[in-house]
């Protein structure tokens, strides 16, 4: 009877990681996992319901735990990602060296700062080329 239990819970474990929790974040699958890991390792320690109860709602932590780690890292490198592929920005030349240098025709404005895409943007010059 009770290898028949641990059979049945391996087999929900499976279910519920593999299933409707495959497409959710990973705070999700690492708390279906270590809960149903956790009413394994209680069962097979207490044999008894309290233990199993137990071991589901430690290992469900332990899980949700370690999968919000894992969310908080993806997170970051999309970040930082994003961070590294920002194009370079084009820096005003001083006013002493715009005079001596030779370029296309056109000239530096001055942007106020302005919001954009739910970032704060300071105010900053950019060149405008002006078509002969």
């Amino acid at each position: 009877m009770k290898k028949s239990m641990v059979v049945l819970v391996v087999i929900a474990v499976g279910f519920i990681s593999f299933s409707c929790v495959s497409e959710g974040y990973n705070t999700q699958k690492g708390a279906a996992i270590g809960a149903g890991l956790g009413a394994i390792a209680g069962q097979v320690i207490g044999r008894d319901t309290a233990s199993t109860l137990i071991g589901a709602a430690v290992g469900g932590l332990a899980g949700a735990v370690g999968g919000n780690a894992v969310d908080q890292n993806v997170t970051n490198q999309k970040i930082e990602a994003a961070q590294r592929s920002r194009p370079a920005v084009a820096a005003a030349p001083e006013a002493t060296q715009q005079s001596t240098l030779e370029g296309p025709p056109g000239q530096w404005i001055e942007v106020p700062g302005q919001w954009a895409g739910g970032k704060w943007i300071p105010a900053h010059k950019v060149w405008v080329p002006v078509n002969p």
